[in-house]
C-alpha cells in the first residue's frame, strides 16, 4: 500500500468518529504522525480548562505512562510546548548541552530524547493543543515536506478532535461532580453518627484509592468530630497503607482491597488500639483515641471493600448491642449514599445522550451500535469495549461481533486493544472451559456480571476469554427485548477492579433504552437482506428475450400465462387482508389466515413462483403502506428438519424443551408477523407440526415447544410440495383437514415438458445469467454465447426429469465446455449426457468425465488468479456446480498440496497466510465447515 493510500485509509477512519471517540481520534493522529515523520515517539497535548493546564492525553514510545502524567502550563514563556500553543506557530527544540539548562532541557533529559518538532493543533482559529514529534539522535530531523504534510494532516482533524476534547472534559466534570456529591453526602452521614451514639468521638468513611494497576490504599472520603481540632488532626494523616504488616487494617484487607481475614466480614470491635501496631500512632497519642468499631461494606461475591465505616471513642467502654445495631444500620446508609447518590448526574447524562441518539435520523444497525458503544465507553471511562449480537448457528446461539470474514456486524472500539473477536457460544457451566466467555455467560443467564480481576477468573476456570493481556477487568450487561437477549454490551479496563455497581446501572439504562431500537434495526436489516435475495432472483432480464410476463416469469405458453394470471388475480385481495393486520382489526381474525398451496414436480419453479408473488405484494406494500419499508418475509424447507426441530423452526421453543435447546427461540411464524412465510416441502411435515399448523391457520394461535403460553401471529402462509397430497392422505401421512385448509387457493405449476414452447427463451435467459457469473474479465457481460437453432431444437426435444433445475445444469455444462462463442447441438447433446438423464447407468461415465473436466477448469481459474470463495463456494451455494464437482476439486487439490485441510485450503486460496492469524483461523474454520457440513465431504 502506498503512502497516499495509507494516509487516505486513516482519513476514512477519522470521518466515522464522533465526539465520543477521543481515544480513537488521538490514535489516528498518532498513526498519521508516524506515517509522515517515521518517528515512533509522539506526544499530544490538549487544552484542559478544568485543570488549567495542557494535559498529555496521548504518548507513545519510551516512558509513555510517565509522559502522560506530565502537564505544561497553558501560558508560559519558559516551555516550548506552551509557547507553540499560545503563538500557533510550529517550532523545533534541540537539546542544549551547554551550561545553561532550561526546563525543556531537563524534560528532554528526563525522557531521553534529543530534539522535537512541535506543531500547534488549531480548530477554527483557536488553539486546542500541541503535537510533538520526538527524536532520540541528532541525525533525525523532519524535512520541510514532512512538516507541511504533518500540519495539513493535523489541521484536517482538528475540528473533530476539539469536539471530542470538549465532550471528554464535560464527562470528566460530571465524574468529579459525582465524587463531590458522594463526599458531601458521606460527610452529612458521619456527622449524624455522633448524634446517634454519644460515645462516638470521631467517625470516618474510608474508600479504596488506586495507587497503580496492582495496588490500593484506603483514603478518607469523609470524617466528623464535635471537636474540630480532632477532625483536622485525623484528616492530616492521609491514606492508610495496605502493604502486609504496615497498618492495623492491612491485617484484614490486602493490597487489592479484598478482605482476607474472615473476622472483618462482620462488624469488628477493637477494644484497645494501644495494644496494636498502627501506621498512625498519632491516633492513640495526640488524638487519644482508644477503641474503634469497624463496620465493613463489601461486594459479597468478591469480598472487595466498598467502604469501611469507622467509629472511634476515647474511652474503653464497649458499645452496647443496641448501639452496635444502630451503627450497623448507619453504615448501610453510608454505603447506599456513596454508591447511589454520587451516580445520579452521570445517569442523567446517559439518559440525555442516548435519548438524543435515538432521536437522530434513522441509520443502519452497525453504525448505531458503534455510537452506543462509544458513548458507553466514554461515559464510564472504560478503555475499550464491544457489542456482540446473538446469532444462531448449528442450532446453537452465539455472540458475534465480527463475521468469518472480519466484517464487524456488532461493534467494537479501540481495535488495537481488541483486534480479533471470535464468535462466543452462549452458555454457562455446561460449556468447556476453553469456550467460556463473560459475554456468553451473561447472554445465558440474562444477568449482568463484573469481573474485577480477569487473571483470577481464568485461573479458576471462570468466564473470560482474553482478547489482550493489557485488559485487567471486565463488565458485561445483556440487552433484552421481548424477554430475549438480543445482544450483550461488554466493557474492559486496563486497571484491576475498575467497574462498580454504578457502572452496571449505567449499562443497564443504556440497554433498556436501546433494546427496542436495536431489535427493530435487526429485523429491518434481516428483512432487507431476504428481500434483496428475492429481488435478485426476479430482477435479471436478458435483452434477447421478449416473453417476460411478470417479474421475470418467461413464456408464451397457456400454462405460463395461467401462472401470471393467478398472481395478478390473488395479489390485491391478499394485500387487502395484510392491511387489516397493520391496522389491528380484531374481526378479521375470526375467519382464519390466508394460505396458498403450490404443487408441481421437482424443479418446476415453486420457489421462483413464490419470489414473484412476494415481489408483487411488496410493491403494493411500498405503494400503500410504507414507501421505504419491506413486507416481512421468511422462507424455510420443512424437509431440512425432523420432529421437534420442525416444530421449533415454525413455532419456536422454550429453553430446555429438547436436547440442544440452549435458549428461548421465536419461530419464523412469530418473527414474520404481518408478512409472508414460504414453507417448501410441506408434504414432509410431521404429525405434531401438521396439527399445530391447522390450529394456526384457523385462528393465528400457537404454542412454543415446551411452553404453555398461547401466542398469536398473522401471516400469509404459502406452502409448496412435489408430493401427491391426496395419495399421502390415503396412506395416512398427511391430514385431510390441513390439506383442505391449505388449498383454499392453490396452483399447480407445469413441468418443463408441458411448456416446450417456452424452452428457447428460458434457455437464453439462463445462459445469459450464468455467463455473467462465470465470464472472464476479458469477456463483456452483455455478450454471452449464442445458442444455435439446432442447439435450441435439442433442448426442446429433451425429456426433462428435473425440469428448470435440469435445464440450468445442461446450460452450465455447455457454457463451461464450449469451444466457440456459439453453442451448437453437439454441445447440448454432450451436456445432456452429463446430466444423467434418460438411461442413467449408460450416461454415468459421461457425467463423471464432465465433472472431472469441470473440476480441472475450476482449478485452472483458481491458478490464474481466482480463489476458493469465488470459484467454488459461491457457485455451489447457487446450485451451479454439484457436490461431485466439488469432491473432484478437493481430491485433485489433495494430490497436489497434501492431505491436510490447511494445505488444501492454502492451495485453493481459501486462506492467505500472509494476513492476520485470527483472520486465517476464521477462514479455515469456514472452509472446513463448508466441506464437512454443507458439501458433506
Amino acid at each position: 500500500m502506498t503512502f497516499d493510500e495509507q494516509l487516505e485509509q486513516i482519513h476514512s477512519k477519522i470521518v466515522t468518529y464522533g465526539k465520543e471517540n477521543q481515544g480513537e481520534l488521538l490514535y489516528a493522529l498518532t498513526e498519521g504522525a508516524y506515517l509522515i515523520s517515521g518517528s515512533r515517539r509522539v506526544r499530544i497535548y490538549l487544552e484542559d480548562l478544568p485543570r488549567g493546564v495542557l494535559s498529555c492525553v496521548h504518548a507513545t514510545g519510551h516512558l509513555e505512562n510517565e509522559l502522560r502524567e506530565f502537564a505544561f502550563p497553558i501560558f508560559s514563556s519558559e516551555t516550548i510546548v506552551s509557547r507553540v500553543f499560545a503563538s500557533q506557530y510550529p517550532a523545533e527544540f534541540r537539546l542544549n548541552r551547554g551550561m545553561t539548562v532550561t526546563p525543556d532541557d531537563e524534560f528532554a533529559n528526563r525522557f531521553g530524547f534529543y530534539s522535537s518538532y512541535i506543531t500547534p493543533l488549531v480548530s477554527l482559529g483557536k488553539s486546542i493543543g500541541v503535537l510533538c514529534i520526538d527524536h532520540e539522535t541528532s541525525a533525525e530531523r523532519l524535512s520541510g515536506k514532512a512538516r507541511s504534510q504533518l500540519s495539513e494532516f493535523a489541521g484536517s482533524m482538528a475540528v473533530r478532535l476539539d469536539e471530542a476534547r470538549i465532550y471528554h472534559q464535560q464527562v470528566q466534570l460530571v465524574r468529579r461532580l459525582e465524587e463531590f456529591r458522594a463526599r458531601e453526602a458521606a460527610s452529612m452521614m458521619v456527622k449524624s453518627a455522633a448524634q446517634l451514639v454519644k460515645k462516638v468521638s470521631l467517625a470516618s468513611v474510608l474508600v479504596l484509592n488506586q495507587i497503580d494497576a496492582e495496588e490500593f490504599s484506603l483514603s478518607i472520603l469523609a470524617s466528623y468530630s464535635d471537636d474540630p481540632q480532632l477532625k483536622n488532626l485525623y484528616d492530616q494523616q492521609g491514606a492508610t497503607n495496605l502493604h502486609p504488616g504496615s497498618s492495623l487494617l492491612a491485617q484484614y484487607v490486602d493490597a487489592h482491597g479484598v478482605i482476607v481475614d474472615e473476622r472483618l466480614l462482620r462488624p469488628l470491635y477493637i477494644a484497645d488500639l494501644t495494644r496494636h501496631t498502627l501506621q498512625k500512632p498519632v491516633l492513640t497519642e495526640a488524638m487519644a483515641l482508644r477503641s474503634m468499631y469497624i463496620v465493613p461494606r463489601y461486594a459479597p461475591d468478591s469480598r472487595r471493600v466498598i467502604c469501611l465505616v469507622n467509629y472511634f471513642s476515647r474511652d474503653l467502654n464497649r458499645f452496647t448491642g443496641f448501639e452496635m445495631g444502630l451503627l450497623q444500620t448507619h453504615a448501610e446508609l453510608v454505603e447506599r449514599v456513596i454508591s447511589e447518590v454520587g451516580g445520579e448526574h452521570l445517569e442523567i447524562r446517559v439518559l440525555s445522550e442516548i435519548s438524543d441518539l435515538l432521536n437522530e435520523r434513522a441509520e443502519n444497525l452497525q453504525p448505531f451500535l458503534t455510537k452506543v458503544l462509544s458513548k458507553a465507553t466514554e461515559l464510564i471511562g472504560a478503555d475499550t469495549g464491544s457489542i456482540g449480537l446473538i446469532r444462531e448457528r448449528d442450532s446453537r446461539k452465539w455472540l458475534v461481533v465480527e463475521d468469518d470474514n472480519g466484517t464487524i456486524i456488532g461493534a467494537k472500539n479501540k481495535e488495537w486493544l481488541k483486534k480479533n473477536i471470535p464468535p462466543f457460544p452462549v452458555g454457562g457451566d455446561d460449556l468447556p472451559v476453553a469456550d467460556r466467555s463473560l459475554t456468553g455467560y451473561v447472554a445465558h443467564t440474562k444477568q449482568p456480571k463484573i469481573i474485577g480481576r480477569v487473571d483470577q477468573e481464568l485461573q479458576t476456570g471462570g468466564f473470560h476469554r482474553s482478547m489482550s493481556e493489557l485488559l485487567k477487568s471486565e463488565i458485561a450487561v445483556p440487552i433484552i427485548c421481548d424477554e430475549e437477549v438480543i445482544a450483550v454490551i461488554c466493557l474492559n479496563s486496563q486497571h484491576y477492579d475498575y467497574f462498580r455497581e454504578e457502572h452496571r446501572r449505567i449499562l443497564q439504562i443504556i440497554g433498556s433504552l436501546t433494546a427496542r431500537h436495536i431489535s427493530d434495526l435487526q429485523r429491518i436489516e434481516g428483512l432487507q437482506s431476504e428481500v434483496n435475495r428475492l429481488t435478485t432472483d426476479v430482477a435479471y432480464k436478458d435483452p434477447h428475450v421478449s416473453s417476460y410476463r411478470l417479474g421475470n416469469i418467461i413464456g408464451n405458453s397457456p400454462t405460463t400465462q395461467a401462472v401470471v394470471e393467478f398472481i395478478n388475480t390473488v395479489s390485491l385481495p391478499l394485500f387487502n387482508r395484510i392491511t387489516f393486520w397493520s391496522r389491528n382489526i380484531p374481526q378479521e381474525a375470526t375467519i382464519g389466515l390466508p394460505s396458498i398451496l403450490i404443487t408441481g414436480p421437482t424443479g418446476s419453479g415453486k420457489e421462483f413462483f413464490f419470489n414473484n408473488l412476494y415481489n408483487k405484494l411488496n410493491e403494493l406494500y411500498r405503494s400503500h403502506i410504507n414507501p421505504s419499508g419491506e413486507l416481512p418475509v421468511k422462507k424455510t424447507n420443512i424437509a431440512s428438519y425432523s420432529g421437534e426441530l420442525t416444530y421449533s423452526e415454525l413455532f419456536g421453543h422454550k429453553k430446555g424443551a429438547f436436547t440442544g435447546a440452549y435458549n428461548d427461540r421465536r419461530g419464523i411464524l412469530e418473527e414474520t408477523m404481518g408478512g409472508v412465510v414460504f414453507l417448501d416441502e410441506i408434504g414432509d411435515a410431521d404429525p405434531k407440526t401438521q396439527v399445530q399448523l391447522l390450529r394456526f391457520l384457523d385462528n393465528g394461535g400457537f404454542v412454543r415447544l415446551g411452553e404453555n403460553t398461547d401466542r398469536f401471529s398473522r401471516v400469509l402462509l404459502v406452502a409448496a410440495t412435489n408430493r401427491n397430497l391426496p395419495e399421502e392422505i390415503a396412506q395416512g401421512n398427511f391430514r385431510e383437514d390441513l390439506f383442505h385448509r391449505l388449498s383454499e387457493l392453490s396452483i399447480r405449476l407445469p413441468s418443463l415438458n408441458e411448456r416446450r414452447e417456452d424452452i428457447s427463451d428460458l434457455s437464453v435467459h439462463f445462459l445469459g445469467k450464468l455467463f455473467r457469473t462465470y465470464r472472464s474479465e476479458a469477456e463483456l457481460p452483455d455478450q454471452p454465447p449464442v445458442l444455435s437453432e439446432d442447439a435450441k431444437q435439442e433442448l426442446r426435444r429433451h425429456n426433462y426429469q428435473g425440469n428448470i433445475r435440469e435445464l440450468r445444469s445442461i446450460l452450465l455444462r455447455a457454457l463451461f465446455f464450449r469451444t466457440r462463442n456459439t453453442i451448437i447441438g453437439e454441445d447440448i447433446r454432450m451436456a445432456i449426457a452429463g446430466t444423467a438423464a434418460g438411461d442413467i447407468s449408460a450416461c454415468r461415465p459421461v457425467a463423471r468425465d464432465l465433472d472431472k473436466r469441470l473440476a480441472e477448469t475450476i482449478l485452472e481459474r483458481i491458478e490464474a488468479g481466482g480463489d476458493f470463495w469465488t470459484d467454488i463456494y459461491e457457485p455451489f451455494s447457487r446450485s451451479d456446480i454439484s457436490r461431485e464437482t466439488v469432491r473432484q476439486v478437493i481430491e485433485r487439490a489433495r494430490a497436489m498440496a497434501g492431505k491436510t485441510m490447511p494445505a488444501v485450503a492454502r492451495y485453493l486460496k481459501a486462506v492467505d497466510n500472509t494476513g492476520d492469524a485470527g483472520e486465517v483461523q476464521r477462514r479455515l474454520f469456514k472452509f472446513k465447515n463448508f466441506l464437512y457440513k454443507t458439501v458433506k465431504i
